[in-house]
């Protein structure tokens, strides 16, 4: 079991330099990959997003490369002249558009930030996009250190979630001893309640036998308590898996809770309606640690 949030780097040096790799991750239903690249090394893009991929199911993940060159590689610039062309002709066709020359002239600074027009380019055969290899021994160390931060995070949402399951089966141990004992109240109040409306007559006990009948009818909740305890059970076993389980333990939980409330909709009697006011706050708990879980 992982927890989505976590941190891991790895540094790794190179013959052209030092190579810097960090991941962030945060909760999030789904899966968003944001990586932040030197422009030489946008072409791996893609693959460093697929190995990502394959070890993160879901999460909002941040990836950031950095590297810092050792070797003193000659650089020379790059203009596209064909480009800067035309947007000198789309200036001069705005100015006779309008009829009137523009109150600032062509910012030529302006137009050699643009990355499209002017690029920086190493003059030599030295780059590091040769150096693939280690850009991704790099990669898989921050990845393993990433996921070792999830693990230990998710070892210990393990134990705050197995210690409300447990709470949770406690509760269920308690109705299941106070359900047949409401029905036993309920015969002896309606007992009661003839006796004293009816004086010295005596009591029909076939139809008193058949009130009682349609009382345990009404309020049994023994399907419930089963549903709940499977889900228990499901859970428990969902824990121990080594997939991505997250939005499998939401259903359940979701699951434990429609049967905590129809079982709180069906309780005539205060002490269990007491005790289903505590199996909601136990799952309350176990929906807001399963929101971290991978």
């Amino acid at each position: 079991m992982k927890s989505m949030t976590g941190y891991g780097s790895a540094v790794v040096k190179a013959r052209l330099g030092t190579l810097s790799i960090e991941i962030k991750a945060v909760n999030q239903r789904f899966h968003e990959c944001q990586i932040r690249l030197p422009h030489s090394l946008l072409t791996i893009e893609d693959s460093i997003r697929k190995e990502i991929k394959k070890h993160v199911a879901r999460g909002k993940i941040d990836v950031f490369v950095k590297i810092e060159d050792q070797l003193k590689t000659p650089r020379k610039l790059r203009v596209d002249i064909e480009l800067l062309e035309q947007y000198i002709e789309a200036v001069k066709t705005i100015e006779n558009a309008m009829g009137q020359k523009l109150t600032s002239s062509l910012d030529v600074n302006a137009l050699l930030i643009h990355s499209d027009i002017a690029v920086v380019e190493k003059a030599g055969n030295e780059q590091w996009i040769d150096e693939e290899e280690t850009i991704f021994l790099a990669l898989t160390q921050a990845i393993d250190s990433f996921n070792q931060m999830r693990e230990k995070e998710g070892q210990y949402l393990l134990i705050d979630m197995q210690n409300s399951l447990k709470d949770l089966g406690k509760c269920c141990d308690q109705v299941e001893i106070l359900a047949p004992l409401i029905i036993e109240q309920y015969r002896e109040k309606i007992e009661t309640r003839l006796r004293d409306y009816l004086n010295e007559v005596e009591v029909d006990e076939s139809r008193l036998l058949t009130e009682i009948g349609l009382f345990a009818d009404k309020a049994d909740i023994s399907e419930e308590l089963v549903r709940l305890r499977a889900h228990i059970k499901q859970f428990e076993h969902y824990c121990y898996t080594d997939e991505a389980v997250g939005r499998r333990l939401d259903f359940v939980v979701q699951e434990m809770n429609r049967e905590a409330n129809t079982i709180g909709s069906k309780a005539t009697a205060m002490s269990i309606r007491q005790q289903v006011v505590e199996m909601k706050g136990f799952i309350e708990k176990l929906k807001e640690q399963v929101q971290n879980i991978e």
